[in-house]
């Protein structure tokens, strides 16, 4: 595994993830301009939040994904974002391999899983390949970005290592 650096998601890079674009069906997971961001107080934009649950991942100095570690009824969630320039090139295995080990660190004593939308086969296939496994399949109706999208839930099997 190459020399990674996971360190707080400062404002900075913040920023920089809001001008991240994604093509395609990906674009969907592109972030509003910073402005919006901050107006709406979304989390990103909460520095206390944005410093106890993200996290950045950097390679050479280089901004190269983040990560967001939650909790919620018992469960640890993990969430991913990489550099658009970045997908489908391996390195989210290994972004995922780090986020498993702070998840750990942090949630011991939690499931840890995470929702992807359906039809990003190629992030379901990375994170069964670190050890997911789905186990669920739904509309999304709790969260109004995502309107009436389909979201895989998996769960990670660590005896599958």
């Amino acid at each position: 595994m190459q020399k990674y650096v996971l360190t707080t998601l400062s404002e900075n890079y913040a920023k920089e993830i809001c001008n991240w674009r994604y093509e395609g069906d990906y674009a969907v997971y592109n972030f509003s301009d910073w402005n919006v961001v901050v107006k709406n107080g979304w989390d990103l934009a909460v520095k206390e939040r944005r410093e106890s649950d993200f996290l950045a991942i950097l390679l050479d100095n280089r901004l190269i994904a983040f990560g967001r570690l939650t909790t919620s009824e018992g469960k640890a969630f993990i969430g991913i974002g990489l550099e658009p320039s970045i997908c489908g090139k391996g390195i989210g295995k290994d972004v995922m391999k780090l986020l498993i080990i702070e998840c750990k660190k942090r949630f011991p004593e939690c499931i840890i899983a995470l929702e992807v939308r359906s039809f990003n086969k190629r992030a379901i296939k990375c994170y069964e390949n670190v050890g997911f496994e789905i186990k669920d399949k739904y509309i999304n109706i709790k969260n109004r970005f995502v309107g009436d999208t389909e979201f895989v839930y998996m769960e990670y099997q660590p005896t599958q290592q």
